[in-house]
């Protein structure tokens, strides 16, 4: 059976305390039902926009958003079927972590939807039948993954140590980290193997219970230091595959997710204090300004669908209630989020 390598550091203790803290605190805040579709879909956003950037997917998140509502992007077909396929995985995870096992079939069903129409029929859901590299950003080779015929052996090894005894005691960080650097060094597919990596650990947190909403993606933090999260899976390899520092790098990503996760829920918590009934259109106006830091009328009536003269009327009791300000005049107007009474 796979045996990880890795040392319990104070650091890593202190991490996995934070998390905690930070998870406890998101559990017992009294989140409104209404609040819940809106951050799961940003977080499922999230998701398969950082996750295929850090494949070279060049799709923004606006255009994610826009692929989620099943509006068309003009954008590279492969891209946008790249980040569609990611979406309907997460979707078929979020659904389906409650009554699945982690086990090869599994792994089978999510390469199927994360490479459909991007992959040979050969490629999809089939173990790689020829030998693959890793290569850094100037397509450097800098590993070599093992070879096809050991595979099949490696990943069920894997499997059997996620379900093993000693494994249910760990900690959902530990499983989830370990689980997702030795996938992707096993590297078992011609491609997807990244995509997968990601979405796997996603799995192991939603069914221990670590993301009890499916309100968080740590594909955020790995993709806004692409490099940087391409070192610390090489450095464990370089150092005998001890996992000890990946491990402390992930947590420092849950951490910091966890944290981006409770502004947005103090910040949601805010508004929902003011004197104000607020109608689904509202709400959806301030969800729009909560994400970003201001906009335009223009990209109001986009995203919402609706006429200038419709925005005006929706944020006209916004800006009067103090949730909304305004600046600048006519077309050079943007509109920000105030969360101060």
């Amino acid at each position: 059976m796979y045996q990880p390598k890795y040392r319990i550091t104070p650091y890593l203790l202190n991490l996995i305390d934070e998390s905690s803290a930070l998870r406890a605190w998101i559990e017992l805040a009294p989140l409104k039902v209404s609040w819940l579709p809106s951050l799961q879909k940003e977080a499922r956003a999230k998701a398969a926009h950082f996750s295929t950037s850090i494949e070279g997917n060049v799709l923004t998140l606006s255009q994610v958003k826009a692929i989620e509502r099943g509006e068309k992007t003009n954008a590279n077909l492969n891209q946008e079927t790249e980040v569609n396929n990611y979406l309907k995985a997460m979707r078929w995870i979020e659904n389906h972590a409650a009554d699945t096992t982690l086990d090869e079939k599994c792994i089978f069903i999510l390469h199927k939807i994360i490479t459909q129409n991007l992959l040979d029929e050969s490629k999809i859901a089939k173990y790689k039948q020829k030998q693959n590299y890793v290569v850094d950003e100037n397509k450097i080779r800098v590993f070599t993954p093992p070879p096809p015929k050991e595979t099949p052996r490696l990943v069920q090894e894997l499997l059997d140590w996620l379900k093993s005894r000693e494994t249910k005691m760990l900690h959902s960080i530990l499983a989830a980290a370990i689980f997702h650097h030795r996938f992707v060094s096993i590297h078992p597919f011609s491609d997807g193997n990244g995509r997968l990596a990601r979405c796997l650990s996603s799995l192991i947190l939603y069914q221990r219970e670590y993301d009890l909403h499916h309100i968080f993606s740590l594909d955020e933090f790995f993709a806004n230091n692409r490099k940087r999260y391409y070192q610390k899976l090489q450095q464990a390899r370089e150092l005998d595959h001890d996992l000890t520092y990946w491990i402390e790098y992930a947590a420092e990503g849950i951490v910091k997710t966890l944290r981006n996760v409770k502004k947005r829920i103090e910040d949601l918590q805010v508004i929902a204090s003011y004197p104000i009934h607020l109608s689904p259109s509202q709400e959806e106006a301030l969800r729009i300004l909560r994400d970003n830091p201001f906009a335009r009328v223009s990209d109001l009536t986009k995203q919402m669908k609706v006429t200038r003269a419709r925005i005006n009327q929706i944020l006209t009791p916004l800006i009067e209630n103090g949730l909304v300000t305004k600046e600048g005049q006519s077309r050079a107007t943007i509109y920000k989020l105030s969360l101060i009474h």
